[in-house]
Formats: C-alpha cells, structure tokens, sequence
C-alpha cells in the first residue's frame, strides 16, 4: 500500500485592491444551526441539503461519502472518473455512469437530453450546497424518475482571494485559486483548480483542469442577470474491476486487458448559461434561462475506442404567482423546459495488441452515427393553504421526447437514418402535509415519473441504435414524519415509501465489458427512511452536533425474464438492502474543527440469480481543521485528515452481471481506497 507522509507548503501570489470592511479571519465556519434545522424541517420529506462545509470533510477529491449521508442515495465509485448514483434504487443497474436523475447547476440543466449526468468532474470548491429531491416529486424540474440533485454556486458579498494547496496519499496533488469580488450592484467570482492522482491501483493515473466564472449584475431593485460558465479538461486512466480472487489478493492491479491496452477516457466538457430573473409587483417572480453545453470525449477501450461529441442548447422558463384562491393563500409554478442534443458517437478497433506494448492504436472504424435528441417538458404545481395547519401542492408534468438518426456507416439496407420518438406522457403529483403542532408534521405524496434510455443503453453490440426500447415509468408513494425537538436542539425525520417501475431498463453483458440495454419486466421498490440530527453546545467554547442516517429497503424483481431464464422475486441487482451514516460535527472555541464520519453497507447482490455478493463493509473518514489570524486581512486554514481510518477491504463500486470469458472470473468489484491521508494549507487575502 502506498501511503506518504504529508509536508505542506504554500505560496500565494494573488493581489486585488478594493476597499472593502475589515475582517481578520477566513470566512466564519459555523456547524449546522437552528435556522438550518428549521430549513430541514420545512422542506418536504424528500428532500435533503448539503451545505459547502459538508462537502469539503473529505480530500475534495469526490462527493461519494458525503453524498452517501443522505438517506436512500448510493453513489459508487470505481475511480475519480468513474462514479454512479442511484436514488431509492432508480439507477442501480447502469454500468459506469448517472442517469434517471436530472442535475442541475443553479437554474441550469447539466444533464444531457437521454437523462445522462456527470457530477464528479465538478470541484466541490464551486459548490454552496446541494438540494436533493428523491423521487419523482420535483414537478418543477419536469419528469425526472430518479430524483433531482441541484447545485447551488458560490458567490458571495465580500471581495477576497483564496488559494488552496492540498497533497495527499498515492501522489494526490490539488490546487485552488478563486477570487471573489463585490462592489455595488455586481459580484464575481472565479476559480480555477488542477487536480491530479496517481491512484493506488495500475493504470488509475488522473489529471484534471476546470475554470469557473460566477456573476451576478443586480440591474434594479426587482432584476438581476447572472452568467454561469465552466469549463473542464481530464484525462483518467481506467483500471477496471476485477474477479473475486484478484479483488481480495491483490486489489491494487488494474483488469489484465485494461492495464495491456492503457484505457482511459479524455474530454473537455463546457456549460455556459445565461439566468435573468424580475420581479413583477409584489407577487410574481419570474426566471429565464438560456444554455449551452459542449462535451467531446475519446474513450479507448480493449475491445474497441469510442469518440463522442455533443453540444447542446436550451432554454429553462419559470413564473411564480402569490395569491388568493378563494381566501385561500396559494402559490402557482408555471414553466417549461426545452434541451436538444447532437451526438456524433462513433467506434473504431482498438489495435493495441499491434502496438508493442505502447497502449492503443486506432484502427477501422466499426460504427459512425449521429443523433438529435430533443425534449420540450411543460409543469405546473399549484401550492395551497387550506388551513392554518394543512398544505396541499398539485402537480403536473409533460414531457415529450424525440430523435433523429443519421446511420453514416451502414449500408443502406442495413441504416437506421430516420425520425423516432417517445410518447408523450403526463405526470401528476400530490402531496399533502399536516401539521400536528409547532414542531411536528406529517406529509403523503402520490407522484409519477419516467426515464427514456439513454445513447449508450441504446447502442447494441454491432454499434447501432435499439429503438424498439421503451421509457422506464414509475409510481411513488410516500409517507412522512418530522418534529423538532428540545428548542430545536434535536430534529427527527422518518419517512416509508413504495415504488412500482414498469419497463425496467437494464444491462445484459454480451461480451467482455460489453452491455446492451433491454426492457425486462418490473421492479418493486419499498423502503423506509431516518434521519436524527442535533446540536448541542456547552457554554461557549465547545459545539457538538451528532448525526444517524440511515435506510431499509426491500427492492425486488416483481416480473423479470431474461433469455428464457426468471429472476422474478429476487432482490434488485447493485443495491444494499441497508445503509448508514453516522458521525460527529465539533468546533472547539473559535479555530479548531473536527469531522468524523462512517459509512456503513450491507452485502450487495452483483448478479440477477442472487448467487453473488459483495460483502458489507464499513469504513470511517476523519479530519481536524485549525484556522487563525496572520495579519488584520490575511488568514489561513489548515487541515489535516485520513480516508478509511481503519483500513477496511471493500468494494467501492460493483458491475452487475459480470461474466467471466476465457475461462477468467467475472470481475465485478472496484476496490476501495486503502487507508489514505491527505493535508492542506489554504491563505485567504480579503480586501
């Protein structure tokens, strides 16, 4: 195991002059309050925050174990550049990449026009929070089946620069720089960061480059523009996953045809959006946005190279209303959203058994196609006070969903250049909510969502697109349970819900780290959810805030028939049946911070039969942070921390339905990162 020892050095060179109100120390960290609690509390059951300090408890590396706090979110990760979320089970069974979820970066869509989310390339530095909304609720963002995750950006009311050095274990090396600026009516911010790994696995080497632009430009007292832009250069070597013997013998080699040929994947990846907001009286509030997003990728493969290139363009609309329905106070939600996506996705051989040794070499090409794909979603909610006591929100979304073949390889028996399309669906949602007293309410909900395939479920192993596949649709229903308690010093949530999914989409290996998408049968997907949070301060100096999240669920195979042989009544394949976050938050005085976190999985089902497992682990990250004054405007941060405390074996992601060719093992499991360190040193200049 590779491990170093951590030296931190700093050298800080940014200067911008503005006058602006003294302040002697970086921006004043404060562990969760009262008033976030109350934020918790009247949030609807689905819905969870993270906020920045949250986010960076880990090496900034990844999102995985914070996101994984949230109840009923497993996010897996194989590598830096190879992550996946399922939320409630919607998603489990993708290979190597988030979909059945929309992501959104402030008012923003990052995901593509198929469902297609990529999150882990975006440094966490340029994350505020996060707002996760599980489930087919978030009418407002149209007709996701997954869930919603939305990034908010940072951008704040004070003119500084930062930058940040952090080293860490298996030569992690990671530099920020930002620069914040408010004056007026306009506030900027810019970042960059550079962040590279060797990895402690062959083969896992990763560089990455990402430029960010915040702005916001108040043009009146009811108006204001902002301009969002990010662009994202990386370069990941790909290990692969590996068979059980390897997994536990030697869990450092990469997969023996991925290390042969040196896969990686390369691209450079852009959003740049355009959010005006006004408004108009004292009760109606309108947004607009306009987007871009470009993402051109090369994948080299052992089994072949993949070129792909989008761009994207679209426009987001909202319009709040207050008012009063029948004496009632109500609020009405209109809006649409519009996104088209070109695709060129084109493979070629991959001829590096030709090469001597030197990794790929591009040979013919094997598949050449083009597509647009396009959605227009319409939603409307309607929020009502029936009494002082009783909420009720309807809801409804439409979504239609379209494309557009261009087969420029096949010959023209064989091509599939044409128009297709989904059918149009309509997605209502209800929820309720009650409260008991002050500090305790109950919520239900009845909602529908669905997913369409995405290109690469699309693809079948001769290259070309299935469009015979159908959407996945689903019902949730949802009850829950939220109270306060102890003057806000304690908060507890529990919910209990159950989803039914018809035309489960899903992966069948056709060959060595090949899959094509199928439609097979129904999922049921039952579980119940907790969430215990407290604060508890003694006397000044010292604040602790305890935490227990935790999830249950029974997902199974309601109908499911693959090839002639059932899997129906088995349990959902990628998915633990149990999971658990706990950990402490504690500030010491005014400078000394500590972060102690645990994740904890049960065994996950890898094949459909049930037949394989990955076993259940637990693994525990830690961090001590100090901060202090230098001069009247300049600060620093120190922080030192160690990922997997106690050295635990596990895997850190799974590839279901793995099949062993050659006579080799099937490999399913990505190992998880050994006992790591990392450190940082961090100077803040304010102005």
């Amino acid at each position: 195991m590779k491990q170093f020892s951590i030296i931190i050095f700093f050298i800080s060179g940014i200067i911008f002059s503005q006058s602006q109100k003294d302040t002697t120390s970086l921006e004043e960290v404060n562990l969760k309050t009262s008033l976030e609690i109350e934020k918790a509390y009247q949030a609807q059951s689905n819905i969870s925050f993270l906020k920045q300090e949250e986010l960076l408890q880990s090496n900034q590396t990844t999102i995985t174990p914070i996101l994984n706090k949230i109840p009923g979110i497993y996010m897996q990760q194989g590598g830096i550049n190879t992550t996946k979320i399922n939320i409630r089970g919607i998603g489990a069974r993708a290979q190597f990449e988030t979909n059945r979820l929309k992501l959104y970066y402030n008012n923003i869509p990052l995901s593509t026009a198929n469902g297609t989310s990529i999150l882990h390339d975006i440094d966490l530095t340029t994350i505020s929070e996060v707002k996760v909304i599980k489930g087919p609720q978030a009418t407002e963002f149209g007709a996701g089946l997954g869930g919603v995750i939305q990034l908010e950006s940072v951008l704040k009311d004070q003119t500084y620069a930062e930058s940040e050095l952090l080293v860490g274990s298996f030569d992690l090396l990671k530099q920020n720089y930002s620069l914040n600026v408010s004056e007026g009516n306009k506030r900027i911010n810019l970042t960059y960061n550079n962040l590279s790994s060797g990895g402690f696995r062959e083969n896992s080497n990763y560089q990455r480059e990402s430029y960010f632009l915040n702005s916001e430009w108040d043009l009146s007292e009811t108006s204001k523009l902002q301009l969002v832009g990010q662009v994202i250069q990386l370069k990941g070597f790909i290990p692969s996953s590996l068979g059980r013997t390897n997994f536990e013998e030697n869990p450092t080699q990469a997969a023996f045809t991925w290390g042969q040929a040196r896969g990686y994947e390369s691209y450079t990846r852009g959003v740049v959006g355009l959010n005006y907001s006004n408004q108009i009286g004292s009760n109606i509030q309108q947004n607009t946005a306009v987007f871009t997003n470009i993402r051109d990728a090369y994948e080299p493969r052992p089994f072949d190279i993949l070129q792909e290139k989008n761009t994207g363009i679209g426009l987001r609309h909202t319009t709040e209303v207050d008012f009063d329905l029948f004496g009632l106070n109500s609020r009405l939600n209109i809006g649409g959203e519009f996104l088209r996506d070109d695709f060129d996705v084109a493979t070629f051989e991959n001829r590096y058994q030709e090469n001597e040794g030197r990794g790929t070499l591009q040979g013919e090409t094997l598949s050449d196609l083009n597509q647009k794909r396009q959605y227009i979603e319409g939603f409307a909610t309607l929020d009502v006070s029936l009494a002082r006591k009783m909420d009720l929100k309807l809801g409804l979304a439409t979504n239609k969903t379209s494309y557009e073949i261009n087969d420029q390889f096949s010959s023209p028996e064989n091509s599939q250049t044409g128009d297709y399309d989904y059918d149009q669906v309509w997605l209502p949602n209800l929820v309720g909510t009650y409260s008991i007293s002050n500090n305790q309410k109950i919520s239900a909900s009845v909602s529908k969502g669905f997913s369409v395939p995405t290109v690469e479920q699309s693809l079948t192993e001769e290259g070309v697109f299935n469009t015979e596949l159908d959407p996945e649709i689903g019902w949730n229903y949802e009850i829950g349970y939220k109270a306060k308690w102890f003057q806000e010093k304690l908060f507890t949530e529990v919910s209990a819900y159950y989803m039914d999914v018809d035309n489960l989409l899903v992966a069948r290996r056709v060959a060595e780290d090949r899959f094509v998408g199928i439609n097979a049968g129904s999922t049921s997907h039952p579980g119940i959810e907790f969430s215990i949070k407290s604060n508890l301060n003694y006397q000044s100096w010292l604040k602790l805030q305890p935490y227990f999240n935790g999830s249950f669920n029974f997902y199974e195979f309601d109908e499911f028939v693959d090839q002639g042989e059932s899997f129906s009544g088995n349990d959902l394949t990628g998915v633990p049946s149990q999971q658990f976050s706990f950990g402490l938050d504690a500030q010491i005085g005014d400078r000394f911070y500590l972060y102690f976190q645990t994740n904890a999985v049960s065994e996950i089902p890898v094949n459909d039969a049930n037949t394989e497992f990955a076993e259940s682990y637990a693994f525990s990250n830690v961090k001590l942070e100090y901060r202090f004054p230098i001069l009247n405007t300049l600060s620093a941060r120190v922080n030192l921390g160690m990922n997997n405390a106690f050295n635990e074996k596990y895997a850190s992601s799974i590839v279901t339905n793995a099949v062993g060719f050659g006579g080799s093992e099937p490999r399913y499991f990505y190992p998880g990162e050994p006992r790591n360190y990392f450190g940082s040193l961090a100077l803040n200049y304010t102005f």
